[in-house]
């Protein structure tokens, strides 16, 4: 599997103000409509990469965006960041530059050509979550997440949204956790290709049973595994850490 937060369509990162944070507690606030977008930082220019995104947001906070995004770093794989926003309806693709940053344009353009000049690229892919194979219990953002990213046989798709209702979902139920979001590609990649994140607190979380293997125990997993292998053509893990320093987000709400 080619992680999602991975397989993206590279483009502009900021130069239109992004929608929606990766906030589980806000999930009802935020649309189904999942474009991830990752991108390569030059090895030289990460701290000036890193001073531009803190200055492109605090430009929003000045002007009063709503327009939040959150940012994730790659911990395997390539050293890369993946920018997750997410849409309510289609249509919200289709919104310009935020009104509330126009007095701010010209300075928001020198940011974005500055951030811009640190990268070697990006890609975007556009998914749908769907609500009823996912599990939304956090009430915190995650400190890290783990992407696994599947292309599924395409004559054995349904069988695998069916053994995702099924089995895996009511394990990782079980299994503890409270982030299981299960997403289907739409844009930007194979749409046989899905992808499920789970959170994480830390590495360490990994060595005991984790997850859907918790949920099922050891023999049970392995069933699972023999009941997955002949419906995939690959599979691919990846592990993500929130960079609260590079996100712009909606204030916390009273609890």
């Amino acid at each position: 599997m080619t992680s999602h937060l991975r397989r993206v369509v590279r483009q502009s990162i900021f130069v239109f103000a992004v929608a929606a944070a990766l906030v589980t507690s806000a999930a009802a606030q935020r649309g189904n409509i999942e474009s991830v977008t990752f991108f390569t930082v030059k090895q030289d220019r990460t701290g000036d990469f890193q001073a531009a995104v803190k200055e492109l947001h605090a430009a929003y906070l000045k002007a009063g965006s709503t327009r939040y995004s959150s940012t994730w770093l790659s911990l395997s794989g390539p050293r890369e960041y993946a920018l997750a926003t997410y849409y309510e309806k289609w249509a919200d693709l289709d919104a310009g530059p935020d009104p509330k940053l126009k007095d701010d344009a010209a300075d928001i353009a020198r940011i974005t050509t500055r951030i811009l000049a640190c990268t070697e690229g990006s890609r975007r892919i556009i998914a749908e979550i769907q609500p009823d194979l996912s599990l939304h219990l956090a009430t915190d953002m995650p400190k890290m997440i783990r992407v696994l990213t599947t292309d599924v046989r395409p004559e054995k798709y349904k069988d695998y949204l069916a053994l995702v209702k099924s089995d895996i979902l009511p394990a990782a139920q079980k299994g503890g956790l409270k982030l299981y979001e299960f997403s289907e590609t739409r844009y930007g990649a194979p749409n046989t290709q899905v992808t499920s994140v789970v959170e994480m607190d830390a590495w360490g979380d990994l060595d005991g049973d984790f997850g859907v293997g918790k949920g099922l125990g050891k023999d049970g997993y392995q069933a699972l595994l023999d009941k997955v292998r002949p419906l995939i053509e690959k599979a691919e893990v990846n592990e993500f850490r929130f960079e609260p320093d590079l996100s712009y987000l909606p204030p916390p709400t009273a609890k």
